[in-house]
């Protein structure tokens, strides 16, 4: 029999993943069951499960497998980011900014439908629903918008998103953060950019939005980051 190609097998997986034959298990089936399937090498199973992994469909977890992300087809959109983790206080810790966090709103909500096709939870799960505004170097310059899935980041209080959400989830709640995917956009700028930040005569916000899973492929976190255009940079080193 000829062997299957690691194009025909990164194909035939990814289809199982969108159709959702794996959802139920949530795991790709071992190594040695897809060489056995495809009648293939293990080389071209790894080229083909790291071509999953590229895509954000799928992340590797030593001792546990190869762990299926949760994906709505609105994620398709989302590119991959596979750099630091940590929120957007911590990344910029070293530049010694006067840097301030005004929470703008804190509430506990139930997902709706809309808010499932803006956020790509599932419908009926409560998550805490967050503004806080940055203020950095007295310019009020990002409003981030969070939801955090409420049953995977219990706990989360005001106080907390008033300091910093990622330093309780990794610290306190020992939260595995493996994947983020991450898209950047322009938007025109609305109602609460226009109250909440220091837009000038700028109509338009910068737009960088996340979604993070922790290692077990579950979507803990959708956040966008609304920034001034001409005043705040996002910039990332991304290591492999």
């Amino acid at each position: 029999m000829t062997k299957n190609t690691v194009t025909t097998i990164y194909q035939t997986l990814r289809k199982r993943i969108m159709d959702g034959t794996y959802s139920i298990k949530m795991r790709l089936p071992i190594e040695d069951d897809l060489i056995q399937e495809f009648d293939s090498s293990r080389y071209a199973v790894r080229k083909a499960i790291k071509a999953l992994a590229e895509e954000g469909l799928v992340y590797s977890v030593k001792g546990r497998g190869v762990v299926l992300l949760e994906h709505a087809p609105q994620m398709q959109q989302f590119s991959l980011n596979m750099g630091t983790m940590n929120g957007l206080k911590t990344q910029n810790a070293d530049l010694h900014l006067d840097y301030q966090t005004d929470v703008v709103s804190f509430k506990q909500v139930i997902v709706d439908a809309p808010l499932s096709r803006k956020t790509a939870f599932e419908v009926g799960i409560p998550v805490y629903a967050i503004q806080r505004v940055r203020v950095i170097n007295g310019v009020r310059a990002v409003l981030d918008i969070n939801y955090f899935n409420a049953q995977l980041t219990p706990g989360i209080t005001a106080k907390i998103a008033g300091q910093s959400i990622y330093s309780y989830l990794q610290g306190t709640l020992k939260i595995k953060i493996a994947v983020a995917k991450r898209m950047l956009r322009v938007d025109s700028a609305d109602e609460t950019d226009t109250t909440q930040l220091a837009l000038g005569k700028n109509n338009c916000v910068g737009n960088l939005i996340s979604i993070a899973f922790n290692d077990e492929g579950r979507q803990f976190e959708y956040t966008e980051s609304h920034f001034i255009p001409n005043e705040f940079n996002f910039t990332q080193l991304i290591r492999n």
